[in-house]
C-alpha cells in the first residue's frame, strides 16, 4: 500500500516530535535546534526563543550532568492542504535530574505545533510548550 502524500507528510512530523524528544535527551544541541526551522520559535511556558542559536542554547546551557526523559504521547498533526505546512499538538510526560542527585523533577503537559516544509524536510515552524493544570 502506497502512502498519500498527507500521510507522508503527517510521519514526518511524528518523527519530528519523536527527535525532539530524543535529541534533547541525548543533549546533542546542535541537532535538537536544526529541527526548528531557521527562524523558529521555542515558546517554553510564555518565553519565547527565537532562532536556532537562542534555542540550541537551551540544551547546551544545561549544567553538566543534566539528564532527562520526554515521553510524547496522543500526538496529532493536521496537514494543511497545500502539503507545505502542518500543525499539531502532542503530549508530554517528562522526568529531568542530576547525575548522582536523587531528586527527581516530573513534568506534564502539552506542546501546540506549528510545521513547515522546508528545503532542509519538516521543521517546527513553532513550538509552544505549557505545563497541564
Amino acid at each position: 500500500m502506497t502512502e498519500s502524500p498527507m500521510d507522508r507528510a503527517r510521519s514526518a512530523c511524528e518523527a519530528l516530535c519523536a527527535t525532539y524528544a530524543a535529541m534533547a535527551d541525548a543533549s546533542r544541541a546542535d541537532d535538537f535546534a536544526a529541527l526548528f526551522a531557521p527562524d523558529g520559535v521555542f515558546d517554553r511556558m510564555g518565553t519565547e526563543l527565537v532562532g536556532r542559536d537562542a534555542i540550541r542554547a537551551i540544551i547546551a546551557g544545561r549544567p553538566p550532568g543534566t539528564w532527562s526523559r520526554h515521553v510524547n504521547s496522543n500526538v496529532r498533526i493536521s496537514v494543511a492542504a497545500d502539503g507545505r505546512s502542518a500543525t499539531g499538538t502532542c503530549d508530554l510526560a517528562m522526568e529531568r535530574g542530576i547525575a548522582g542527585d536523587p531528586k527527581v523533577e516530573q513534568l506534564r503537559g502539552a506542546y501546540t505545533d506549528q510545521y513547515v516544509l522546508t528545503g532542509e524536510g519538516w521543521r517546527f515552524r513553532r513550538r509552544a510548550f505549557r505545563l497541564a493544570d
